[in-house]
């Protein structure tokens, strides 16, 4: 009789299965808990590496438009003319820069593109000449979403900030329309990142094109 209830008591209850299965969900949890949370680490660190080559990609356009700014006015297609740089906060961006060689959208190395915030939006504008006609549009890129504030401000030659280029009370002025800045200043505000200030400095094929341009004159 000892024998056999040995024997009985050998297995597992009903309650000591239980408690295994309980623990062993418990223990599942955990795993999928850790697993998920290594999981949402990484798309968060890929969002972020994705989120921050965006803004270096568009820091990278902004240097390349405004260190090349060259001082070439363009037409306007209604008989009138553009300076070679040109900005108001609710109007945006405008330059023509040197191109590195011809290009569909430039001509004799030059070409004229802008920056433009709407609706949080940041776009880059290429026109596809540097004198419009009336019917001649841009062609829009998207540059940087979540952008909350796009701002510019310009050091001129007499070392002053100005918010607007050129100056609106000599915008008229023939020298105002090939006039570049000593200093370019794009303060840019993002949801997520908050501000970023950058400052650019134009090229000394600048200094040439200004000489041959004022020589032309």
């Amino acid at each position: 009789m000892k024998q056999r209830h040995c024997q009985a008591q050998s297995g597992f209850t009903l309650i000591e299965l239980l408690i295994a299965i309980a623990i062993s969900a418990v223990l599942a949890v955990i795993a999928y808990q850790a697993v998920q949370s290594v999981v949402k680490v990484e798309e968060g660190l890929d969002r972020h590496s994705e989120r921050f080559q965006q803004v270096q990609r568009a820091l990278w356009w902004l240097q390349q438009d405004l260190v090349q700014a060259a001082p070439r006015p363009i037409g306007d297609g209604l008989g009138s003319s553009l300076p070679a740089m040109q900005y108001r906060a609710d109007l945006g961006l405008e330059v023509s820069r040197i191109a590195d060689f011809v290009t569909p959208q430039g001509e004799s190395g030059l070409l004229r593109v802008g920056y433009r915030l709407h609706d949080e939006t940041l776009y880059r504008l290429v026109w596809p000449v540097m004198d419009r006609a009336p019917d001649t549009e841009a062609r829009e890129t998207i540059l940087l979403t979540g952008v909350t504030s796009f701002q510019v401000r310009f050091l001129n030659s007499q070392k002053q900030w100005q918010l607007v280029w050129p100056n609106e009370s000599s915008n008229q002025s023939e020298s105002n329309l090939y006039a570049l800045p000593l200093l370019t200043e794009v303060q840019i505000e993002l949801q997520d990142m908050g501000k970023i200030r950058r400052l650019f400095q134009g090229n000394e094929a600048t200094q040439v094109l200004q000489s041959l341009a004022g020589s032309a004159s």
